[in-house]
């Protein structure tokens, strides 16, 4: 819900009306066992986070999917163009590939060179495109030759350009 109801919303759902036996052997309802519990460990969900989320269910039969299907037709389209802007530009070359998911925000390009936070700042001054260093998801070693793309905002006016690529002194940039 977060990446599309509500940007940032944090708000989920738990079907908790089973019964549970606490440690003394009694019964009661686990959502009454976790909402005590959540009372000690969470800071809340803002009200207003929560109502948005749940005029959005309501409004589509209480069906997340019917809520997000306007977002996920966006996201899918946006798949689409990054993929084929890459293979229409790197299908032949060595060294370059690229995941295709069935879902999601992202695709993760894998360069024959290293990416670093300099090559990403380069790309952004010189060419206006952000992406992100895969090596910032790893707890040690490992992602060094491979970036992130967004395929989050793609708009329309730049289907045309959206997965198409510069090579400035020889190195990538994901346009």
């Amino acid at each position: 819900m977060a990446k599309t109801v509500l940007p940032g919303a944090r708000v989920g759902y738990v079907v908790a009306d089973q019964l549970v036996r606490d440690a003394q052997g009694g019964l009661s309802l686990f959502a009454d066992q976790r909402s005590k519990i959540k009372s000690m460990v969470t800071v809340n969900t803002s009200a207003v986070a929560q109502a948005v989320v749940g005029g959005a269910l309501l409004e589509n039969e209480y069906s997340l999917a019917l809520a997000n299907r306007r977002e996920r037709e966006v996201y899918r389209r946006n798949l689409r163009q990054v993929v084929t802007g890459l293979e229409a530009r790197f299908g032949d070359c060595r060294g370059v590939s690229w995941n295709t998911p069935a879902g999601g925000f992202f695709v993760c390009v894998t360069v024959p060179f290293a990416v670093d936070d300099s090559l990403l700042e380069l790309s952004a001054r010189r060419h206006g495109v952000l992406w992100t260093p895969m090596h910032h998801f790893y707890g040690g070693t490992g992602g060094t030759n491979q970036l992130r793309v967004s395929v989050f905002q793609c708009p329309l006016i730049q289907a045309a350009s959206c997965g198409s690529v510069a090579v400035p002194g020889g190195r990538l940039v994901i346009r």
